[in-house]
């Protein structure tokens, strides 16, 4: 968890400005240095519900929600 701490400090520190990418490149992203499956879902639900990542292509517009 710490790792993706870090990696969402980054992404905060680099830019206010949201990214834009797939769903799929930003798991594969987040699947790099995360430890386990929930924190991969963690992060990249975070990252995209709070605006710092838009997604395109299929999942344009959408927001995650976890169960």
């Amino acid at each position: 968890m710490e790792q993706a701490v870090r990696t969402l400090e980054k992404l905060k520190a680099t830019s206010q400005k949201a990214r834009v990418t797939t769903l799929l490149d930003l798991v594969a992203a987040v699947a790099e240095s995360a430890k386990t499956e929930a924190e991969v879902v963690a992060t990249v639900t975070h990252l995209i519900n709070s605006g710092q990542i838009k997604l395109i292509g299929n999942f344009l517009g959408a927001d995650v929600r976890v169960s």
